[in-house]
């Protein structure tokens, strides 16, 4: 098994990078800084020196050695903090993994090196590339902090740092090779149990519908990261399709990240592009229209239309905008919506314009059954 940030971390990456070059290059990590870090945890936590704690320090080691971080790892626990739990203060020279609660006595040997493994697993994503996906995370983080940010800026912040969970997941089962002791920590950790059954937990996840995505801000839901362990664990990266739908909503109107707002750009450009397709609805109101779409007629087609995956809003949205077409030019007249509506039928949206045209358009039963009959006779050509 070889750690490597999800296709969804190294896409946003890019596009961060590629709209925002300057902020992006300053957000990656320089060295220094670690001396006001270290003094400050001197005062508040307690430092878990290597003589007094031989077993911390041995399994901090065995999973540095497993990911091949090389520069020394201090180990600290804080004082007062209530809640099981460790994380990563991240300084490039020298990292520090600080445990808070009762994790330490919770914890066997193994399970402290899986713990340390999903840590130090953040650590490798901070340094990998030069700490592009420290900037990424960095870049949505303060984005996140500011009142005029776009939407799509903050779902993407949000399905981000699940990424980055699962990715830190598999940190902790490289680090100590065992699936069983690498959902055991996670879930001692979040139930506060001492005795788990990891098996048991795979069997429950095993009856969770995961076609709904995670909802989490922080973390994915602890069944799912159980399950995406088990699936990459025997797949390997064929099963990151999979577990990218986990973290990741259909394509929907109205939770739509970075990616997405390009998938739907790119899905109605594909649809506008066969609207003008058909000859007859080449008027000049029409093509007109589809400019605006950024369409030009007689342009080469856009990649085929893709309705799988789609939320009940985007589908509402498609089946307007052909709606859109059908009327823009009054000439057209029915023959145009006729036009759209078997469109609509080949791609999936027929049901969706119905309910459309029924709720902004007022048909007599003659003048309808007409228009179905001629929705059926280009159906059949």
């Amino acid at each position: 098994m070889e750690l490597r940030p999800l296709p969804y971390q190294t896409a946003i990456a890019a596009v961060l990078e590629a709209e925002h070059p300057q902020a992006f290059a300053a957000l990656r990590p320089a060295a220094g800084g670690g001396g006001e870090v270290h003094d400050a945890l001197l005062r508040h936590a307690y430092r878990l020196d290597p003589a007094g704690h031989p077993d911390a320090h041995d399994a901090v080691a065995r999973a540095a050695a497993a990911l091949g971080v090389t520069v020394p790892v201090d180990v600290f626990a804080f004082e007062g903090e209530a809640g099981n739990n460790a994380e990563l203060i991240f300084v490039p020279e020298r990292p520090v993994i600080a445990f808070s609660g009762d994790t330490l006595n919770l914890l066997d040997a193994e399970e402290l090196c899986a713990v340390a493994g999903h840590e130090l697993a953040h650590y490798v994503l901070w340094t990998t590339d030069g700490g592009r996906h420290l900037a990424a995370s960095r870049l949505l983080d303060a984005a996140e902090g500011d009142a005029r940010t776009d939407a799509e800026y903050l779902e993407t912040a949000r399905r981000l740092r699940l990424a980055i969970e699962l990715f830190a997941d598999r940190g902790a089962l490289i680090a100590c090779g065992s699936l069983p002791t690498t959902l055991r920590s996670l879930l001692k950790l979040t139930t506060g149990l001492a005795q788990v059954d990891p098996d048991g937990y795979l069997r429950q996840a095993a009856e969770v519908d995961l076609s709904a995505p995670s909802a989490g801000t922080s973390h994915p839901e602890t069944v799912i990261r159980a399950w995406a362990l088990q699936s990459w664990e025997r797949e390997g990266p064929a099963a990151e399709s999979r577990i990218a739908r986990a973290i990741s909503a259909q394509l929907d109107l109205n939770a739509l990240d970075l990616l997405d707002q390009d998938r739907l750009r790119t899905l109605t450009q594909a649809l506008v592009g066969l609207a003008v397709a058909d000859e007859p609805m080449r008027t000049e109101d029409v093509i007109e229209h589809a400019e605006r779409f950024g369409v030009l007629a007689g342009a080469p087609p856009a990649p085929g239309f893709e309705p799988d995956g789609l939320a009940a809003e985007t589908k509402r949205y498609l089946a307007a905008v052909l709606l859109d077409f059908a009327t823009v030019d009054p000439d057209l007249g029915n023959e145009g919506l006729a036009r759209m509506i078997a469109l609509a039928r080949r791609c999936g949206l027929g049901a969706d314009l119905d309910k459309l045209i029924g709720a902004e358009l007022e048909f007599s039963d003659r003048a309808r059954a007409k228009l179905l009959a001629r929705v059926g006779e280009l159906a059949d050509a």
